[in-house]
C-alpha cells in the first residue's frame, strides 16, 4: 500500500470515527450503511472490470496495493473463437521511447477468470507486484489462460494478437520482447518460441518441459536461453530442458541452464528470482548486454 493511500486511509477512519461520536452524543447511529460503503469503495479499486470492455478502450483498473503502475483489462480474439481472456499490464514509472516487453506465462495454477489467482503463487507476478523485483525497467505482458483451457498451446495464436496489440499501444523496441514462465507456462515458452522464432529475442523457461520441442533445435537456436530447474523435481523431470540446452550448444547457441540442487517444481521461481547472482530480470531486459 503506498504512502498517500495510507495517508487517505487513515484521515478517512478519523474523519468516520469522530462523525459518529458526534452523532452517537445525539442518539442511535446505523452504522450498516457507512460499513458497506466502504466495502463498495475497497472492492471497486481492485476488482476487474466487465468482459465487454472494448480491448482498444484506454480505461484500466489499477491495484490499489501498488507503488507501480499495474493495470488490468480483458482482451477479446474472435479469430479463433475463445470470448475474453484477461491479462495484467505492468507499465513502469517514466516510461521512455523502445522499452522492453516481457511476457510471462504462469503455470496451471493461475489459470481461470480471477486476475488475482496470477499474483497469489510465488512466482515472477507475484514478486513483481510487491516490488521485490524493484524498478523493473519494461513493460511486463502476463495474459490469464482460461479455467476450460489444458495449455496454453489452446490460444498460441491469440497470445501472438495480444504481444502485437501490446507493441501497437505502447513504444516497445520490437528488438527486445522476451519470453518467460514457469511449470505450464515454461513449457509454453519452449513451444511458443519455436513457433515464433523471430518474436523473442531471449527465452527463460523456469521448470517447464522441453520434450515437444526437441526435434526443433534448427528452430530455436538463434534464440538465447536461460533454462532453469530444480533437481528435485518430480512433476516435471529436469531431463527434457537439460537434453534440449545440450543440443543447442552443440548447434553453438547462446544457451545454458541451471539445475538447481535440492529444489523441488514449486520452490524453482522463489530461488531464481530471489538469487541476486542469477539476475534473471536484467538479463530478460538486455541490461546485461553493452
Amino acid at each position: 500500500m503506498t504512502k498517500k493511500r495510507m495517508i487517505y486511509t487513515s484521515i478517512r477512519l478519523l474523519l468516520i470515527t469522530a462523525l459518529l461520536t458526534a452523532m452517537s452524543a445525539c442518539g442511535t447511529v446505523d452504522t450498516s450503511n457507512h460499513e458497506s460503503s466502504d466495502v463498495m469503495l475497497e472492492q471497486s479499486s481492485t476488482s476487474p472490470p466487465s468482459e465487454q470492455i472494448n480491448p482498444s478502450a484506454e480505461s484500466e483498473v489499477l491495484s490499489s496495493e501498488m507503488d507501480t503502475s499495474i493495470s488490468f483489462q480483458t482482451y477479446s480474439m474472435e479469430t479463433d473463437g475463445l470470448d475474453t481472456f484477461g491479462y495484467w499490464l505492468y507499465t513502469p514509472e517514466n516510461p521512455i521511447e523502445n522499452m522492453p516487453l516481457i511476457v510471462y506465462l504462469h503455470g496451471a495454477s493461475g489459470r481461470g477468470e480471477d486476475l488475482n489467482l496470477v499474483v497469489a503463487d510465488e512466482d515472477f507476478p507475484k514478486y513483481l507486484q510487491t516490488g521485490e523485483l524493484g524498478d523493473v525497467r519494461a513493460y511486463v505482458l502476463i495474459p490469464q489462460l482460461p479455467a476450460d483451457l489444458r495449455s496454453w498451446s489452446d490460444i498460441s495464436d491469440s497470445l501472438y494478437s495480444l504481444i502485437q496489440k501490446t507493441v501497437s499501444d505502447f513504444s516497445i523496441d520490437t528488438e527486445n520482447i522476451s519470453l518467460a514462465g514457469f511449470s505450464m507456462g515454461g513449457t509454453a515458452v519452449w513451444e511458443l518460441a519455436a513457433e515464433y522464432p523471430d518474436l523473442f529475442s531471449r527465452i527463460a523457461p523456469l521448470a517447464g518441459s522441453a520434450r515437444g520441442v526437441l526435434e526443433q533445435v534448427s528452430v530455436l537456436q538463434e534464440i538465447p536461453v536461460r533454462a532453469f530447474v530444480g533437481a528435485a523435481d518430480i512433476v516435471i523431470a529436469p531431463n527434457s530442458s537439460e537434453q534440449m540446452v545440450a543440443e543447442l550448444k552443440k548447434a553453438g547457441a547462446d544457451a545454458q541452464i541451471t539445475v538447481l540442487d535440492g529444489a523441488d517444481h514449486i520452490s524453482v521461481p522463489t530461488l531464481v528470482y530471489h538469487d541476486e547472482s542469477i539476475r534473471l530480470v536484467d538479463w530478460l531486459v538486455g541490461a546485461d548486454e553493452s
